[in-house]
């Protein structure tokens, strides 16, 4: 399993040093030309163009929320998942260090890091943080 978890991080790392480079966020659409996707400075980020309105309108908020906070709130759930799992394993090979009680309560911790990165949506409920 660590050669796996030491790919995904590599890969989860990668991923960071791309969204960190990229426009200062939050991204949105503007509210002046919805085929506009503008950066938190109000820099133009992407101009949208699609087969129709629609097309376009869905591309560009499509864009908008898979802005950089969004991609690395994701990635440092998936990293927590990684650690998470790794743990679960060396209890299934034996570690004492680990009862399988705080293994079974990964299921719970892993559902709660899988929501995390929607800790900004109005349904989200606090006593959900992992």
């Amino acid at each position: 399993m660590t050669a796996l978890a030491d790919f995904l991080r590599a890969r989860y790392a990668e991923r960071r040093a791309i969204a960190e480079a990229a426009s200062p966020w939050p991204w949105k659409i503007n509210p002046d030309d919805p085929e506009e996707v503008l950066a938190g400075d109000d820099i133009l980020v992407a101009d949208v163009f699609a087969l129709s309105s629609n097309q376009t309108r869905n591309t560009a908020t499509f864009i908008a929320t898979n802005d950089p906070a969004d991609v690395l709130a994701d990635l440092d759930a998936k990293l927590a998942i990684v650690d998470l799992m790794e743990r679960t394993l060396r209890f299934a090979e034996g570690d004492s260090e680990i009862d399988h009680y705080g293994a079974l309560g990964n299921a719970d911790e892993t559902l709660s890091l899988l929501a995390r990165p929607f800790a900004g949506h109005a349904d989200y409920q606090e006593d959900w943080a992992a």
